[in-house]
């Protein structure tokens, strides 16, 4: 097998020139790998269903199996569903996002009450540009529907959702390469990034059941809790995935996607009700 690209070794991560050696039409060995000495990639004779449930169960090998050694070429179509999916629960006011916000800025409509708001006894005293785009947030009641408007919200959730992903994915980029110093792997390609972020928001999936089957009668606590266990996952999926990638320390990896998760959400709660003031 030619080196076309760098591979990687599952278990070490170590760099190898190839994956297997053809001894016919129909033989092949797998590679050892020079430093650990054990198979450069076991996954090539699993079934595809057991590399989905090492990843499923956060496996850095099947990780690196994925964003090394495979030809992922349609990380970008997964990358659109799941912003669709991101989208479509912040539109629908049913996320983890919506939950804080509602929370925080004490927001109570016929489209929060009983699903995403959170009656606290404290009152958070917000500063005056965070109570605007506070009350950028707020749904107008409309009697009379209008699918227009809705479709319009839905676009409009859809760019500040994307523009929120940007700046994660910029952030621990540029935070990462900034910090290349204190990592073995100086170069990582956007093209590598993108696969590892598609692969890890994957975690996102685990949404769908509180969105399908959660109704107005479901406690917000309940819902609460869901989203944040959801949430606290993709935290651990990310963390492995960045440090497959960029093979970087342990607490650098911690503080840089937990300063890039913020930074997603401050973009996505301050560029949505900017749109929304900007079209109106």
């Amino acid at each position: 097998m030619e080196n076309k690209c760098e591979y990687k070794c599952v278990n070490c991560g170590k760099a190898a020139g190839a994956l297997y050696k053809t001894y016919g039409p129909s033989v092949l060995k797998l590679t050892k790998c020079e430093n650990c000495k054990g198979i450069v990639d076991k996954y090539l004779e699993y079934d595809p269903v057991i590399v989905m449930i090492d990843l499923v169960l956060m496996s850095k090998e099947a990780q690196r199996h994925i964003i090394y050694n495979t030809d992922f070429k349609l990380y970008w179509k997964l990358f659109i569903i799941l912003i669709m999916l991101e989208t479509f629960g912040v539109w629908r006011n049913d996320s983890l996002l919506n939950i804080v916000i509602n929370t925080v800025c004490d927001i109570q409509n016929n489209n929060t009450v009983n699903t995403t708001y959170l009656n606290l006894s404290y009152k958070f005293d917000l500063p005056e540009p965070w109570r605007t785009d506070c009350r950028g947030w707020v749904h107008r009641e409309n009697h009379d529907v209008d699918l227009f408007i809705w479709e319009k919200d839905f676009y409009i959730q859809c760019i500040s959702t994307f523009t929120g992903i940007v700046v994660f994915i910029s952030t621990v980029h540029i935070l990462m390469s900034l910090m290349k110093i204190c990592t073995v792997q100086s170069d990582v390609s956007i093209t590598r990034v993108l696969k590892a972020f598609s692969l890890a928001n994957m975690s996102l999936l685990f949404t769908l059941p509180m969105l399908v089957w959660g109704t107005a009668d479901t406690p917000p606590e309940t819902r609460a809790i869901h989203y944040l266990l959801v949430f606290l996952y993709s935290f651990v999926v990310f963390y492995n995935a960045f440090i497959v990638l960029y093979e970087s320390p342990k607490i650098l990896t911690l503080l840089v996607l937990a300063a890039s998760s913020i930074a997603k959400y401050q973009a996505t709660f301050h560029v949505t009700p900017f749109i929304r003031r900007l079209l109106s």
